[in-house]
């Protein structure tokens, strides 16, 4: 049994994720603790509560998976997720649990409420890959599958000296769904360059010519931009080559002459390579070449244009973080007016407490009749509920108004920040019309005036015509 997990936050990301009915076969909502409707409507509610924890992360998701020998039945399943969210600590914590069956083959994905409504703060996720395996290896005891060892369980370093490794990561997995390329095909392709190519320069001429872009990775030396604008890890794409020998073999391959990722993207569109590499165009290139100081002026331009694009994008975080301050500030001023006014109430509605007589009386009354303490036990036990059930209604109400704001506020920065994108582009390809069609001018006018000049030196020398008939 596999159990993989990670707080998160985009639950509108998440929520379509799991209702996705193009990429399974089957969906089932099993279980859902929320007053909310929908999962998407619940996902936005406990993130929106991790604001007043000042956390980000409000959600903790997991999958698990079986192997395909054994089978589940919901009953089953609900016990796995009972076993582990008693061992990541989440016990009491409202969740959600779908079911996804995908080429036959049944999982279920958890979503948890990480912040804890008592306390106002988020349940710790520390040391969550030892609990995955603690609560895999405790299902795998109770409902006898095959034992699977985790990347964090003990082994036999004899017989297995390093850990098992795949071949293909999730993330990989959806950027072929995204790009419809199949991953291991593509990983022998880009393995096949490697061994066929004596340097780092040969294999990265290699690479481009098969459509893809050597960028510098923000985490990795080296990553590859395909056609559709993925970012994938160049030494995951070839076989037996660790980071060390990959970085080695591209010595000759200066960080400093390598494009940035977003540069990458950009001399992809400018390109034209929307097509994947098997349907780009293999036709020969064109004999002209082009002017070597039209071609010197393109690459200043372009990169003049790349460092201002990037000037902007780092604007444009800037703008998007100080948004979310101001916001975080927001809802933690909201939240504490909202446990002020909470404390406040508690105290105003308190019943005062009864006098020793009218004490005396309820012992006498309830030592005769059990009846009527259990009367009054039910009455205080629904009063507390009728508090709570208020309590998480104006929590709900005031959360999903902040959320709301926020979330007008985020699209509006946007939108903003796109026009504003699209018009510096705009004004990039302008300026470089420009800019080339005045340096032809220029050399226009200097052929012109080296022609007259070679002219005017020739009837100098040679002296002015005569008439051949002239005497």
């Amino acid at each position: 049994m596999i159990i993989k997990g990670a707080s998160r936050a985009a639950p509108s990301q998440l929520a379509r994720h799991l209702g996705r009915t193009d990429t399974n076969e089957r969906v089932d909502v099993l279980e859902l603790q929320s007053p909310a409707g929908t999962p998407l409507e619940a996902f936005r509610d406990w993130q929106a509560l991790a604001d007043g924890t000042r956390g980000t992360k409000g959600l903790y998701h997991a999958n698990i998976d079986t192997d395909a020998q054994y089978s589940m039945t919901h009953e089953q399943w609900r016990r796995a997720v009972d076993v582990l969210e008693e061992e990541l600590g989440l016990t009491g914590q409202p969740r959600a649990v779908v079911l996804h069956e995908k080429n036959g083959r049944e999982h279920i994905h958890v979503v948890w409420a990480r912040t804890d409504l008592d306390t106002m703060t988020l349940r710790s996720d520390s040391h969550n890959y030892q609990a995955h395996e603690r609560a895999s290896a405790r299902l795998e005891r109770e409902f006898g599958h095959e034992h699977v060892p985790g990347k964090h369980a003990k082994r036999d370093r004899d017989a297995q000296p390093e850990m098992p490794s795949a071949d293909f990561n999730h993330a990989e997995w959806q950027q072929a769904e995204r790009s419809g390329t199949d991953p291991r095909t593509r990983k022998a392709e880009i393995t096949a360059l490697f061994e066929a190519s004596d340097t780092g320069k040969a294999f990265r001429a290699a690479l481009e010519d098969a459509g893809y872009i050597v960028a510098r990775g923000d985490r990795r030396d080296f990553v590859l931009i395909d056609s559709t604008g993925d970012v994938i890890s160049l030494r995951r794409q070839i076989s037996g080559v660790t980071a060390k020998d990959l970085r080695t073999f591209m010595a000759d391959v200066p960080a400093a002459e390598l494009p940035s990722v977003d540069q990458a993207r950009l001399l992809h569109q400018e390109q034209g390579r929307a097509a994947s590499p098997e349907d780009r165009d293999l036709s020969p290139p064109p004999v002209d070449k082009p002017d070597p100081r039209t071609q010197s002026l393109r690459d200043a331009l372009a990169a003049q244009h790349a460092a201002e694009l990037a000037d902007q994008e780092r604007r444009h975080a800037h703008e998007v973080t100080e948004l979310q301050e101001r916001q975080q500030a927001r809802a933690d001023e909201a939240f504490d007016a909202f446990a002020r006014q909470q404390a406040q109430r508690s105290i105003a509605d308190r019943e005062p407490e009864p006098g020793a007589f009218e004490r005396l009386w309820r012992n006498i009354r309830e030592a005769i009749s059990e009846e009527a303490r259990t009367q009054r036990l039910q009455d205080e036990a629904r009063k507390l509920a009728e508090a709570e059930d208020r309590r998480n209604d104006e929590i709900r109400v005031m959360v999903s108004g902040i959320e709301a704001t926020d979330r007008a506020e985020i699209q509006s920065l946007i939108e903003w920040q796109g026009r504003e994108r699209a018009d510096l582009l705009h004004e990039h390809e302008r300026d470089m019309a420009r800019r080339i069609a005045e340096d032809e001018r220029a050399r226009q006018i200097a052929r012109e005036y080296e022609e007259r000049r070679r002219e005017a030196e020739t009837r100098q020398r040679d002296g002015p015509e005569r008439d051949p008939r002239a005497r």
